[in-house]
């Protein structure tokens, strides 16, 4: 004590702060220590901001942990921007793009090390043209939330927990690891009772804590860009809201249960509409929160099958797209080539519907209407109406500038789509979507959540139909579906109309 009492008299600040600060971690410490045993039990399974912040402000050592984990990763990116672009400028247009590409590979590879939410985020921003530069943008692309496997006696015991058995042989027979990814691994097996095989989905230990933690730092940082975006700029404040609608979609994934049901909808969906597309069994009563049993797809990729497969189903696919989009209000949000299959069969399969979207009838019936002008190559009734009706530009935008340089871009982009030349047309349409996110990033252009995994997917299709058929037309394939949905939303005369006027203008 007397230590103590002489370091306070010679030294009272330092004292005063060095106990201040440890009074502070001890209580803090002792917070999070009695909170610690509910865990598991106070975070909502369904995504609710307010439960979440509520836990994670209960414990301040392990958000402040984490938080200083994110620091290192992302502040060496921060530094080296602000070194390239803040304190000095690019001697020539070639070193700002080097410099670009530089510190868009940083801000992958930092992301990649912070785990699944980062990964994720990363991979909503890559879709969203609207928000970053096309150089970072094509950076994030290459994002893959592919990781090594937890060892399969922990995986075992997910499952034993979940199914409430003392033995995995009591269900599953012939169990062996087949993919491992940031959420969970999947493995292939038996089911005991009957020998069907399947697909077993199994949820990584502690996931909805650790992915929560990184949700709710994520929205602290949102609230905090917008706070200074709206002293400092004079763009709205909407960090805080795209956080959000990543947050909940991304959160979802984490039930199992809500992604059996998705599956269940989608099989029972596209079946009524006479699609040509597998939707795999459920088994829910092999199926819980942590774990999803499903049947087992033996095939290969889409993307690696011969090429008259490919100009074979590729018809099937575009349908299957447009239909989820325009009639079925209910949307696959995570197309990559390894959720489209074919089975032995040579039957087209989706897989994966652990994050899926909602589109409301009103957007349906804009997309239907803005395609259809899209086809018929009205591009002034796209720009001036239907991209404010879809929410992509404000209500009291002046579109009279853009106008014609979106014209310009798009009546290139529909001519060359058509091309029979693979190598001149992939670098043709690759300046077409260079062109379209400098226009994004620099207007006032706000990309709906759902309307940039629409794009995402198309392009998927597109790209897997063009190794099949180098003619391949992604607006002409599109065009027998759209056009019966437009027929069905705005009746025969309407669409006559609309025709006839476009005639008669080209004519002109």
């Amino acid at each position: 004590m007397r230590i103590f009492a002489r370091a306070f008299q010679r030294y009272p600040l330092t004292a005063l702060t060095t106990g201040s600060a440890s009074f502070v971690l001890c209580n803090a410490y002792v917070l999070e220590e009695i909170t610690e045993d509910y865990s598991q039990h106070r975070l909502p399974r369904h995504y609710h901001w307010e439960s979440i912040s509520d836990y994670w402000n209960k414990r301040p050592i392990s958000t402040t942990k984490r938080f200083f984990t994110v620091l290192q990763e992302l502040g060496p990116v921060v530094c080296s921007y602000t070194n390239d672009f803040v304190l000095s400028e690019p001697a020539s247009e070639e070193e700002e793009v080097a410099l670009k590409s530089k510190n868009a590979i940083l801000l992958r590879e930092a992301l990649t090390n912070l785990g699944p939410a980062f990964v994720k985020a990363g991979q909503q921003l890559s879709i969203r043209p609207d928000l970053v530069s096309p150089v970072v943008l094509k950076e994030l692309q290459k994002l893959c939330d592919a990781v090594r496997p937890v060892p399969d006696a922990v995986a075992m015991q997910v499952i034993r927990e979940e199914l409430r058995i003392q033995n995995v042989e009591e269900v599953f027979e012939e169990l062996s690891l087949v993919a491992s990814a940031s959420l969970g691994q999947v493995y292939k097996g038996k089911l005991r009772n009957n020998q069907h095989d399947v697909a077993i989905k199994v949820q990584r230990p502690n996931m909805r804590r650790a992915f929560s933690l990184d949700l709710f730092l994520l929205r602290k940082f949102g609230a905090t860009v917008d706070f200074f975006t709206t002293i400092f700029t004079n763009q709205p404040p909407f960090h805080t809201a795209l956080y959000e609608s990543f947050s909940s979609g991304s959160y979802a994934e984490l039930d199992y249960h809500a992604e059996a049901k998705n599956q269940e909808f989608f099989r029972h969906e596209l079946a009524e509409r006479n699609c040509k597309v597998v939707i795999p069994k459920v088994y829910p009563d092999f199926s819980t929160e942590r774990v999803l049993t499903s049947e087992w797809i033996n095939g290969k990729k889409l993307s690696d099958s011969p090429r008259d497969r490919i100009r074979q189903l590729i018809p099937v696919g575009v349908e299957l797209f447009l239909t989820q989009l325009l009639d079925m209000g209910k949307f696959h949000s995570d197309p990559h080539p390894g959720n489209l299959l074919v089975n032995d069969k040579g039957e087209l399969c989706l897989l994966d519907f652990g994050l899926c979207a909602e589109v409301d009838e009103q957007s349906r019936n804009a997309i239907t209407k803005a395609i259809v002008h899209l086809l018929m190559r009205d591009f002034e009734t796209l720009v001036s109406q239907d991209a404010i009706e879809l929410g992509f530009l404000p209500k009291d935008f002046d579109s009279t500038e853009l106008k014609p340089l979106l014209t310009k871009i798009l009546t290139v982009g529909v001519i060359e789509a058509g091309s029979s030349d693979l190598r001149k047309r992939k670098k043709k349409l690759m300046d077409i979507s260079n062109e379209l996110n400098e226009i994004f990033f620099k207007y006032p252009f706000s990309v709906p959540p759902f309307f940039a995994l629409v794009t995402r997917g198309l392009g998927l299709l597109e790209g897997i139909a063009l190794t099949g058929d180098p003619d391949f037309d992604i607006f002409q394939a599109s065009a027998p579906y759209a056009r019966k949905r437009a027929l069905a939303l705005m009746g025969v005369r309407s669409l006559r109309q609309l025709t006839s006027r476009r005639s008669q203008e080209q004519t002109v």
